[in-house]
């Protein structure tokens, strides 16, 4: 007769040492924690997920300072010999941003505002960059001078015809006809091929849009339909639907016509929320970040792989969109050199500006913080972005935050992480992990403190949601300095011990470093007990 609480089967013990890699699978905001693949993460910042490992971030430099206001907008004048030049936009005025160092006087004065939206015209005469507010008068730079434009007969230079050029509120180029986006309105107008200036011609979306809205911002899409590569126009309203048409010149049925109206979401406040990835056309709204290419895939097929390019972090961003849509600052890049896709997340917190960035090889996401941006560009192959203190940062550079421009200073770099839960292939086994040890590959002195969690205990609510320069989650029982080394880049492993036991194991981590940190994985020495207790 057995007796309750007494010894109820059989139960064995056994040594079993297991590998996990790191979570090369990224941030993880979709799946259950019970079902997350082992991989992933429900928490990760500041790290940069590669198939290969999980690397921390990369940091930043000053590149210009001095600006008088908050940098709203970057722009880059491709130029015409292989000499390309940064602009700013502060305050009122407009800054040629080109060289490292302390910024020079404007080169454009009296704007109403610092937030414009650009588009480089190519032709015959060379590359022109225009640049757009919905207010001013449009500014033209050609490599050697900064125009106004304003109305007229379209024949003077820089004047357009047709149209009210202080009403320019986007634009975009298409078919090699430049196209603007008239502001509060559903009307786009565009230029003959290759102009710059002219007569405008009205096209209105307004019947297309069933859910009404004004047009939020216009952008080409290259589509192969099987028949070849071409190049469609999108046009998106503000309540959520992208139209888009084929062909090459609008005054002409028989070369132009309706391929398509979209549900796609509302997209986020302003016109930055949409960019060109490859082949394909991403659009950030209520729904994520939304893939063209694959929006058709699902109306033609009614199966799509990838309708959202943001599925993994889809309640994530679900929230922060609910709570800052209506904010000035979001904005969707594509970093071809890096192969990221960044979304820039403003916040009503100074200071509290963050990043969800995707490797777009393996479509993982990760979210960076201590980066304060209100704009991002490209520039010589790395990110850009203005800051809200009148300093333009080059990204993507060393391996701490806010370098100063003589190159002194510079804070460690804070990442952050939780590895979804590991069974070691059994749910119903009893684990307890007496050593553990992460394997680093770096190039210099690490600080990280760690410990083990059993069984979805101590997880999201202990995380501070926002991590600033210099703060450091207490967390674990290691003590920093633990992981310490330095020298050579060199494997780096050593073990810590752990407490506790459960069916369900994850590691959480947070580290301080100004060096090249890669990890690799974590190897962990357990012992399971099989049978009831």
């Amino acid at each position: 007769m057995r007796t309750r609480g007494a010894f109820q089967g059989p139960r064995s013990d056994q040594f079993k040492p297991e590998t996990v890699p790191s979570p090369v699978g990224g941030l993880n905001a979709f799946d259950s924690l019970v079902a997350m693949p082992e991989t992933d993460a429900f928490i990760f910042q500041n790290w940069w997920p590669q198939p290969y490992g999980c690397s921390v971030r990369k940091g930043y430099v000053e590149w210009s300072t001095g600006l008088p206001a908050a940098v709203e907008t970057l722009a880059v004048w491709p130029g015409v010999t292989g000499t390309s030049t940064l602009f700013a936009w502060s305050g009122t005025a407009m800054y040629n941003a080109q060289a490292r160092g302390p910024i020079g006087p404007p080169v454009v004065t009296g704007l109403s505002n610092a937030r414009w939206e650009t588009a480089v015209v190519t032709n015959a005469a060379g590359s022109r960059l225009i640049a757009v507010n919905g207010l001013d008068n449009p500014i033209s730079f050609n490599g050697s001078v900064y125009a106004r434009i304003t109305s007229g007969d379209g024949i003077v230079p820089n004047t357009w015809s047709g149209f009210n050029p202080q009403l320019a509120a986007q634009l975009t180029v298409h078919q090699r006809r430049l196209w603007v986006v008239e502001k509060d309105s559903t009307k786009g107008w565009y230029l003959p091929p290759n102009a710059v200036q002219g007569v405008f011609t009205v096209f209105d979306f307004g019947a297309l849009f069933s859910r009404g809205g004004f047009l939020q911002f216009l952008s080409t899409w290259t589509i192969d339909d099987g028949s070849g590569a071409a190049d469609r126009l999108v046009a998106v309203s503000s309540n959520g639907e992208a139209v888009v048409y084929a062909g090459t010149d609008p005054n002409n049925a028989a070369t132009w016509g309706l391929a398509g109206v979209y549900a796609v979401g509302s997209p986020v406040a302003g016109r930055r929320g949409f960019t060109k990835a490859g082949g394909d056309l991403i659009i950030l709204t209520a729904r994520g970040a939304v893939s063209m290419s694959a929006e058709i895939v699902s109306n033609q097929a009614q199966d799509s792989d990838r309708p959202v390019e943001s599925n993994k972090i889809q309640f994530l961003l679900s929230e922060l969109t609910s709570l800052y849509s209506s904010f000035n600052g979001w904005q969707l890049s594509y970093f071809a050199p890096i192969n990221m896709l960044m979304i820039n997340v403003p916040s009503v917190v100074e200071g509290g500006n963050i990043q969800l960035a995707a490797n777009q090889i393996t479509k993982a996401w990760t979210q960076f913080l201590g980066m304060d941006a209100a704009c991002w560009t490209q520039y010589q192959g790395l990110p850009y972005f203005g800051g809200y203190t009148g300093v333009i940062y080059r990204a993507w550079t060393g391996f701490v935050d806010e370098v100063k421009l003589n190159n002194t200073g510079g804070f460690p770099i804070v990442s952050l992480v939780q590895q979804a839960y590991s069974y070691f292939g059994g749910r119903s086994n009893v684990k307890q992990v007496g050593l553990y040890r992460p394997l680093f590959v770096a190039s210099g002195l690490v600080s990280y403190t760690s410990s083990i969690v059993y069984d979805f205990a101590d997880n999201l609510q202990v995380i501070p949601a926002l991590l600033l320069n210099g703060a450091v989650g207490t967390w674990g029982v290691s003590t920093w300095g633990s992981g310490r080394w330095s020298g050579g880049s060199s494997v780096q492993q050593s073990w810590n011990s752990a407490e506790g036991l459960g069916s369900a194991v994850s590691i959480k981590m947070t580290m301080v470093s100004d060096t090249d940190v890669l990890w690799v994985s974590t190897d962990y020495s357990l012992i399971q007990t099989r049978g009831i207790l």
